[in-house]
């Protein structure tokens, strides 16, 4: 039995990385947000180096790198009906030549995730941008069944089923990415079941892998973006407070450092979502009360943006409304049920996340003088929401696990499967050939697509089939997990 559920494990490791490569290949790289600026910053993220990064005035935040990097190479954004084929026009992937453009010479980035993609790069842009797409998508994998493995029953149930639920669209599409965010949501979606391991299990060894993975999700989080030091922080409280024995005092030392630790990069490092001092591109004349009250009032929006009320990439990548209704489905369905199954230390733990997610982005709008839509981004509360959505799944000891009957699992299956197929679809359509056309297959008057992969219709199959072999297993993982 238990080589069948290993080989099961295998089957479900291996869908889940054919379908992230083809995230991978959906979209070219520069699609991801910002990425005139990450790009850039792998690149010089060691200073000068010839041929590589070229500092035209140091310390000030700007450099020359290869042109395929330039913000003028991203000539597919905020237009969602230029293909990506418009690259072609305006340069050569193999070029050596060097272009003005933004980096992180400033510090304005923890450089732990810039200095790592560095170590990929090649005398090709395209292949050395390609190959760190590969090395997330590895690392998320490795973190996440590492995780899984070492996670006793209860908290492998709450973290498989958050994975699941939260991972599409925007999961995958940051993760096989270039974006630091990448590592925020890969760190900090491991990371509060890590250390609820080690907080809980009673086998030594088992928490010793546990203190072990921590640190390392930890750090993930925190080398990839500076607010990532707060959500370590406040994660690190929450779920102290949440397991916590007066007996057992020296388990808090773990928790306490990694708090201490996240504060300590807050304090020193700029803030890449402006929690002190707001985000540009806000209009000084509206109102402290006025923004209040509207951003409250759109707020979810940007919970719910993680599965597919937003658009991707630049914000200029439409998905169809049965992603969001299906997530929405799965992710209030979970939630509801693990209602059920609290205490009041879980509860407190919850309400401090919700505030979190809740004050930490209108706090930054309203300093900004920003509204929802400007600024404030999905993908920087996505990694909180995950912890959210895992410390509810999560039933305290001593009371009953949560049980779902078949056609519960049924309907999981069938929604997360369906709202996967198609957010995927509408992305690499909207790279391929433009939103201007529509319809079902993708290899149809196709004006970009890679030359070595197989056709994008085949690609969508494969990474359509990937996915749902990944829910069957962790949607069985969840079940053994909930019996045991």
């Amino acid at each position: 039995m238990k080589q069948r559920s290993f080989a099961l494990s295998l089957v479900g490791l291996l869908g889940g990385f054919f379908a992230m490569m083809v995230w991978a290949l959906a979209s070219p790289p520069g699609s991801a947000p910002d990425d005139d600026f990450h790009l850039p910053a792998i690149w010089c993220a060691k200073g000068f180096v010839e041929g590589v990064c070229d500092p035209e005035f140091e310390g000030d935040g700007f450099g020359k790198t290869p042109a395929p990097l330039s913000p003028s190479a991203i000539c597919f954004a905020f237009d969602s009906t230029i293909s990506a084929a418009c690259q072609e026009n305006l340069f050569d992937w193999s070029s050596t030549e060097l272009a003005g453009s933004r980096t992180n010479e400033n510090g304005r980035f923890p450089n732990g995730f810039y200095w790592s993609m560095h170590t990929f790069i090649n005398d090709n842009p395209l292949q050395s941008a390609m190959t760190m797409r590969l090395a997330n998508v590895l690392l998320a994998l490795v973190i996440f069944s590492l995780s899984v493995l070492v996670a006793t029953a209860r908290i492998r149930f709450a973290l498989v089923a958050s994975w699941l639920t939260l991972i599409a669209p925007l999961g995958l599409f940051t993760i096989a990415s270039t974006n630091p965010s990448a590592w925020t949501i890969i760190g900090l979606g491991t990371y509060w079941a890590n250390l609820l391991t080690f907080m809980t299990t009673d086998d030594k060894r088992r928490q010793m892998y546990a203190g072990v993975l921590s640190v390392l999700s930890a750090v993930l989080a925190l080398a990839s973006r500076s607010e990532s030091s707060v959500f370590v922080a406040i994660t690190s409280f929450v779920i102290a407070l949440v397991v916590f024995k007066i007996s057992e005092l020296k388990r808090l030392i773990l928790p306490v450092l990694l708090a201490l630790i996240g504060v300590y990069e807050f304090i020193t490092t700029p803030s890449t979502l402006g929690i002190s001092t707001g985000l540009q591109g806000g209009l000084p004349e509206r109102s402290t009360g006025m923004l209040w009250f509207y951003n409250v009032s759109e707020l979810t929006t940007l919970w719910s943006g993680a599965i597919g009320d937003w658009p991707l990439g630049w914000f200029d990548t439409p998905l169809p409304s049965i992603t969001l209704f299906f997530s929405m489905l799965a992710f209030c369905g979970l939630l509801f049920l693990s209602f059920g199954h609290t205490n009041f230390r879980k509860l407190i733990g919850l309400l401090i996340l919700v505030f979190a997610l809740s004050y930490i982005p209108l706090r930054v709008l309203v300093l900004g003088r920003n509204l929802i839509g400007e600024g404030v981004q999905p993908r920087y509360l996505m990694p909180l929401l995950m912890v959210f959505l895992g410390l509810a799944l999560f039933v305290p000891l001593g009371q009953k696990m949560i049980e779902l009957k078949f056609i519960q699992y049924l309907v999981l299956f069938f929604t997360l499967a369906i709202s996967h197929s198609f957010a995927l679809h509408f992305t690499m359509r909207r790279y391929i050939t433009g939103t201007d056309v529509v319809g079902y297959n993708l290899n149809k008057n196709a004006e970009w697509w890679w030359v070595a992969a197989p056709a994008p219709l085949t690609s969508w199959f494969i990474a359509s089939i990937g996915f749902s072999v990944a829910l069957f297993a962790g949607l069985r993982l969840m079940h053994k997990s909930s019996v045991n």
